[in-house]
């Protein structure tokens, strides 16, 4: 997904209170070591002017499915019970550890 689809898919989900501007969904995607850009799309504006847009999706070899979304989030997008639950990991990173494991999820899937 472009960062504007990502922002049309937040303010359609239901429960997202406000959907982030355009510069802070910038900068969560691209803070995110999770996150990662995997290629560009040609966007056309109102005015016709075109431009590349890149397109954004989750490190399919650390994320295996949608449950484990909760063990890669990044401290500024968690809710105060997911902050009082995160740990900081060797890596450096500050993460929900999985149950039963001593390191976060990236540590573990990509050693």
């Amino acid at each position: 997904m472009t960062q504007g689809e990502v922002a049309v898919a937040l303010g359609d989900k239901k429960g997202v209170a406000r959907v982030p501007s355009p510069h802070s969904l910038n900068a969560l995607l691209c803070k995110s070591a999770s996150v990662i850009i995997v290629g560009k799309k040609t966007v056309e504006n109102i005015a016709g002017v075109k431009s590349k847009h890149a397109l954004y999706d989750i490190d399919r070899e650390v994320v295996l499915t949608t449950d484990e979304i909760l063990f890669i989030r990044e401290p500024s997008t968690m809710t105060p019970k997911e902050k009082a639950l995160a740990r900081k990991c060797e890596c450096g990173r500050t993460r929900i550890f999985p149950p039963d494991s001593d390191e976060c999820l990236s540590c573990q899937r990509l050693s």
